[in-house]
């Protein structure tokens, strides 16, 4: 049975957005989050659960992406992570 017209996306560059919003800006958003952890804790404890910890904060960014209807705010929720993660390095860096 096929999806429902009213919940598609009209355009193909919003499908296009969408898509490499979930892949690439959420695996982007969720590394970086977890370099900004490397600076204010134990570099050790950080990275050994680092592999597990980033594929389910990706996996929840993907679904975050897709529940949210319109491509730019998703892109909007994806840049903020990513600001707020470089300020959070930036910080540490300075304060070392």
């Amino acid at each position: 049975m096929p999806a429902n017209k009213k919940y598609l996306l009209r355009t193909r560059l919003g499908r296009t957005s969408k898509i490499l919003a979930a892949t690439i800006g959420s695996l982007l958003c969720s590394v970086s989050f977890h370099v900004a952890l490397l600076f204010f804790f134990d570099k050790s404890k950080v990275l050994a659960t680092a592999l597990y910890s980033i594929f389910i904060s990706w996996v929840l960014l993907m679904l975050m992406v897709y529940y949210i209807k319109k491509p730019w705010l998703s892109w909007a929720m994806l840049i903020a992570i990513f600001i707020v993660s470089a300020i959070g390095i930036s910080i540490a860096k300075s304060l070392n």
